[in-house]
């Protein structure tokens, strides 16, 4: 290894030492390669980078590729007798992907096929990737799963391809686990996850074992911490959202061969547990090893823009502007006109008992409207633009503010993630690229918006830069499956409907926007803003009830299908 795989140092120390090894490393003695192999050899050399803190083993040359081939040539009898135990395992650590079933998943280092099996049985489509040519054959014979071999850099998916990457004891393997992840990255959504466990070697069985730690071994190569798994994440470009402790499932008799390594005071109980229960299942949380899920950090270079993205045919399906509309007979043309008509087949005016002439421009512009006999609310004006845009066939349904606000001409790169299948639901952020701003947001309400927005991250584990913009398109299958029917008549709409697509397991996108605001622009005032982050703060703790177990919420349950029946 030419230097720390973290930050790149060739300055380190030496934190172990396997004894008599000589000076400089050399190639070990050949070693087949097994999961479930209880006497490793250990490595000659662990150093600990002086620039990062980060721990790696030094590798001689002509290790590189043996072990490689160790991989690939890997056959594990042993590691299939615990069928059941790993198949418990799968189950514990899906119960932890908090992300709609039935997306793509992607197991790396997938072994033979049982957490792929579990997961399909969950509902998810599945893809297993390893170099082990046994467990490809395994995994197809016994479970008609096809697992492709070779190295994830290798596997030639395509961007944005998967909505959970899971890696469960693969990082200790790698030799760049740095490039690895920024792989995984690369073809995770935008709004994907990442689960990862490897070893901890700041943990205490680490500290009091030392080297007969099982963790430390020849075959692998480097030694994270909590501390430098985030640095890496951070680096990458991911976010840690939960750490997990590590479930290890397996018979009595398995564990008593793993224990047959260490001292007889921990080895001899389990040894006398397994004469008189050899297959019963036993789950044990040593603490040692790191498990935690990831989401990706929104960045403008996971987003596409009009330059970079392929573009589909707008006309393949049917996108329709709803105009949510009060009193907006100053802006209402100038806001029509700007609606690229290439890219929309219908516009649908509903109006909340303007007492202005925004109606009667609406009719002679040509849209279709719809008018509430009383004012209503913000929110229940949304309501009648959905429900009126789904019976009139909408595919893609855009809500935009008539008074002008918003850039109705950036609709194409709005709807793109949509039409093209990558995302549910997406968001014009006024955050990104400085638009609010610079279009003249007031600095108390900027302020106020980023940090209702930073904690309603937090409290929903989310990475949007924007949670109350008023430009935004919906997917007719989310409108018809989520009950927004049943949320506020207020502002707080907004939020209630975020809170729904993320229970639903719905993916987000977001595109940067530019605003302006000017004084015939609409904007909640003061007062109205305080109370709007009230109910904000009410739709937070529900979700949370609700996520939890604790309250369930109807509002927040799908409807009976897709189609709303």
């Amino acid at each position: 290894m030419s230097g720390c795989a973290l930050c790149g140092t060739h300055r380190y120390v030496l934190v172990y030492k396997e004894p008599g090894a000589p000076q400089e490393p050399v190639a070990s003695p050949a070693q087949d390669y097994t999961i479930s192999e209880t006497f490793i050899q250990k490595p000659s050399r662990l150093v600990r980078c002086l620039g990062c803190g980060f721990i790696y083993a030094l590798v001689a040359e002509g290790d590189r590729e043996r072990i490689r081939r160790a991989y690939e040539e890997m056959d594990d009898p042993d590691y299939v007798k615990e069928e059941r135990g790993r198949r418990a395992q799968a189950r514990k650590i899906l119960s932890k992907l908090k992300v709609k079933a039935g997306g793509k998943l992607l197991d790396v280092g997938c072994g033979p096929g049982f957490f792929l099996d579990e997961a399909r049985r969950a509902g998810w489509d599945v893809q297993g990737l390893d170099l082990s040519k046994w467990a490809q054959t395994y995994a197809r014979e016994h479970f008609g799963i096809e697992v492709l071999t070779g190295a994830l850099e290798e596997a030639g998916f395509p961007e944005r391809s998967f909505d959970v990457i899971v890696m469960n004891d693969v990082l200790e393997h790698l030799e760049d686990p740095k490039s690895t992840i920024r792989h995984a990255r690369k073809i995770l959504k935008n709004d994907g996850v990442l689960y990862v466990s490897t070893p901890d070697i700041d943990s205490a069985l680490s500290r009091l074992l030392g080297a007969r730690w099982w963790g430390i071994n020849l075959f692998h190569l480097v030694y994270f911490s909590r501390t430098t798994l985030e640095k890496m994440f951070e680096e990458v470009g991911f976010k840690v959202q939960r750490y997990f402790s590590y479930p290890r499932v397996f018979s009595i008799g398995y564990w008593a061969k793993r224990l047959s390594a260490y001292p007889k005071a921990v080895s001899w109980p389990m040894e006398q547990a397994a004469k008189r229960f050899p297959d019963k299942l036993l789950s044990v949380t040593l603490h040692d090893q790191i498990g935690v899920l990831a989401g990706k950090v929104q960045r403008l270079d996971t987003l596409f823009s009009e330059e970079t993205a392929p573009h589909s045919n707008p006309a393949v399906q049917k996108t329709t502007v709803v105009l949510p509309a009060y009193n907006a007979e100053k802006t209402l043309e100038r806001t029509v006109a700007d609606i690229p008509k290439e890219a929309v087949q219908e516009i649908i005016l509903v109006d909340d008992a303007s007492q202005d002439r925004t109606v009667e421009i609406a009719e002679r512009l040509g849209l279709v409207v719809y008018r509430h006999e009383k004012n209503r609310g913000y929110g229940a004006n949304q309501k009648t633009c959905y429900a009126k845009a789904l019976e009139r066939g909408a595919d893609v349904v855009v809500m935009c503010h008539p008074d002008y606000q918003y850039d109705p001409k950036i609709i194409p790169q709005l709807i793109e993630p949509i039409l093209q299948g990558r995302a549910d639901a997406v968001f014009g952020s006024r955050m990104m690229k400085g638009g609010a701003l610079e279009g003249g947001m007031p600095l108390w309400k900027h302020n106020a918006n980023i940090l209702l927005t930073a904690f309603e991250n937090v409290m929903l584990g989310t990475y949007l830069t924007e949670y109350h913009s008023g430009f935004r398109a919906y997917s007719a299958r989310l409108l018809r499956t989520i009950r927004f029917a049943e949320n506020s008549d207020g502002f707080v709409f907004d939020t209630e409907i975020i809170v729904q697509i993320l229970a639903n397991r719905f993916r987000i996108e977001e595109v940067p926007i530019r605003t302006r605001y000017f004084e015939e622009a609409s904007s909640i005032r003061l007062w109205p803003s305080v109370l709007y982050g009230l109910g904000i703060l009410r739709t937070m703790g529900r979700f949370l009830l609700h996520d939890r177990g604790v309250v369930r919420k109807p509002s927040l349950l799908p409807k009976t299908d897709a189609h709303g029946r």
